[in-house]
């Protein structure tokens, strides 16, 4: 019983630590607020994290995870039956819906962290996919397209996507411009032009 309650007490405590780093980031927070919001003393909060960056971590690894996950095995998923659209979608949906906050806090609150470079990872990742696709691509014989153009293009939609996150509080908002979003990739602006 006794775990229960330390378990109970470390998600709240995590809960309070998104509702301040999403609100001051990661410089302008204050442990000392996160302890009051949790209801513990500041001594307690430290006998679950060493520091601030400590909390920090644990309010955005799972995002960081999930995401890093997505960008670096997006190939190693089974197809089937389903469309590849469709399964981004579900999956960048999936990331809104479990994990919207703690994203926000890691694009837009880590600085002074050892994730404040984590957008420009993220992009790296994923314009070392998106160069393997335009190689794969142009050998296949399609249009000789640059490998070089991979990385404003991952810049391009990653900055798109994040967007989307900040400015759709409502889930289901977020969800319907997260598909738009996508099928205006895919299709591409020809498609509608």
């Amino acid at each position: 019983m006794v775990q229960v309650l330390k378990e109970e007490l470390r998600q709240a405590v995590i809960k309070s630590a998104q509702v301040e780093f999403a609100q001051f980031g990661y410089a302008g927070a204050s442990m000392k607020r996160i302890a009051a919001q949790t209801g513990i003393s500041v001594g307690n909060l430290y006998r679950y994290y060493t520091d601030k960056e400590d909390l920090f971590d644990s309010v955005i690894s799972p995002v960081y995870h999930e995401l890093e996950t997505l960008i670096k095995n997006h190939h190693a998923q089974p197809h089937g039956q389903r469309n590849i659209f469709e399964l981004i979608v579900e999956a960048l949906t999936n990331i809104v819906v479990e994990y919207r906050t703690p994203l926000l806090i890691l694009i837009d609150g880590a600085r002074g962290t050892r994730n404040e470079n984590a957008v420009q990872k993220f992009h790296q990742m994923m314009a070392d996919n998106v160069a393997v696709h335009l190689t794969d691509y142009s050998n296949k014989g399609g249009e000789g397209l640059k490998p070089q153009v991979a990385w404003p293009v991952s810049v391009a939609f990653l900055q798109g996507y994040f967007e989307i996150i900040r400015l759709h509080e409502g889930t289901e908002d977020c969800k319907r411009m997260v598909r738009q979003y996508l099928l205006v990739w895919f299709q591409g602006l020809q498609a509608i032009l």
